[in-house]
């Protein structure tokens, strides 16, 4: 694998992204300067909606780069001059936002026709094309309902000690009404070199989860998960592990809560080495994720903590087969689409090889792009 190489594509990523991440919302009308006007504890503000969050609104004042988060319990009135297209309960409109009332419901006009739309039932809110005709803002009206954030890590060393480095994290998320999938991605590879010893390889190993959702009610959901992964260093070529079962979501806020799921599944690993069989057996699957946002904090603004707890321990023998994962996030959103994570992993299982052992952590430092 040509490792240098990334570094290269990863920059023209990087610049592609830039790149197209404006658009014409810049530019003034040559009659008027389209904006949009919210009220705030009397104090009138101009600018741009950019995102409905669960607690607060995202607010760019004219002539001005930052973001203001502001919670909607303190806007008094909200009247866009942008037209925006807004997903809820499968259904896509444009139009303008005249009002809010209640602290939970946008009023908003399309063309003739006034709707009254629950923000917490909101998918998805993103500028029209009409207003707004960039790349980005493309992408995003054609794939409404799709959501994530790439993640890069690279280090490349040369000298006495060479070392290249790669780390890759994906997210992804498309939710529709009560149907939901998610695709996870944990991807990283690294070599060392040094004049006394010949090239080795540190890490090749990948974790890829596929979940699908249905919210049948409100915070329940049934789930079914298909999870493959492999870890050449650790001897695993391949394991699949596909699950299904029920969970609930805990709110304690919109943007604070607790996922605990639990479920039936099978697990089945083959080995690189001949000497070690291939292990099958059914599991129980547990597993518990969550979030816990911070917002209005000195120098960072808003500090973003999320992770997961997997563990699928055999059902016939549990001490002697497991599956654990644990991963632990710490995210600074830098920009509209920036975005740095630092990012904690805890690997347990029941890995045949003495010499491996059981246990495998990572800590990586990532700057990723959301949209």
């Amino acid at each position: 694998m040509q490792i240098k190489n990334y570094s290269s594509l990863f920059i023209f990523i990087m610049f592609t992204l830039f790149s197209f991440a404006g658009g014409n919302l810049t530019e003034s009308s040559e009659t008027e300067e389209i904006r949009d006007t919210i009220v705030v504890h009397g104090m009138v503000l101009h600018g741009q909606v950019v995102n409905l969050g669960p607690e607060k609104l995202s607010f760019r004042l004219i002539y001005s780069e930052g973001l203001n988060h502001i919670a909607y319990k303190d806007i008094e009135s909200i009247v866009t001059k942008y037209n925006y297209h807004i997903s809820f309960k499968r259904m896509d409109i444009e139009g303008r936002v005249i009002a809010i009332e209640d602290n939970k419901y946008l009023k908003v006009m399309e063309g003739e026709h006034l709707r009254t739309i629950k923000i917490a039932d909101i998918d998805n809110f993103v500028m029209s094309v009409q207003d707004d005709d960039s790349f980005e803002n493309r992408v995003r009206n054609k794939l409404p309902y799709l959501k994530g954030n790439v993640n890069v890590g690279l280090e490349v060393e040369s000298g006495t000690s060479k070392k290249n480095k790669i780390d890759i994290v994906l997210n992804l998320r498309h939710k529709q009404a009560e149907h939901e999938v998610a695709f996870f991605l944990d991807y990283a590879f690294e070599t060392t070199q040094t004049a006394d010893t010949a090239l080795i390889q540190n890490k090749d190993e990948l974790v890829s989860i596929l979940t699908y959702k249905n919210h049948f009610k409100n915070n329940e959901f049934y789930f079914a998960t298909f999870a493959a992964d492999y870890d050449r260093p650790r001897h695993i070529a391949n394991r699949y592990i596909p699950t299904f079962g029920y969970g609930h979501r805990f709110r304690f806020d919109k943007s604070k809560w607790l996922e605990p799921s639990i479920g039936l599944g099978y697990a089945t690993t083959t080995y690189t080495e001949n000497q070690f069989p291939d292990k099958n057996f059914g599991v129980a699957a547990l597993q518990l994720s969550g979030e816990y946002q911070l917002d209005d904090l000195a120098m960072i603004n808003t500090l973003i903590i999320d992770g997961f707890v997997v563990y699928y321990p055999s059902i016939e023998n549990p001490e002697q087969d497991w599956i654990f994962r644990s991963n632990l996030n710490f995210t600074v959103p830098l920009f509209d689409f920036l975005s740095i994570k630092l990012a904690f992993n805890l690997i347990n299982d029941s890995n045949p090889n003495p010499d491996v052992g059981n246990n495998k952590t990572t800590t990586k430092l990532l700057f990723g792009v959301n949209f």
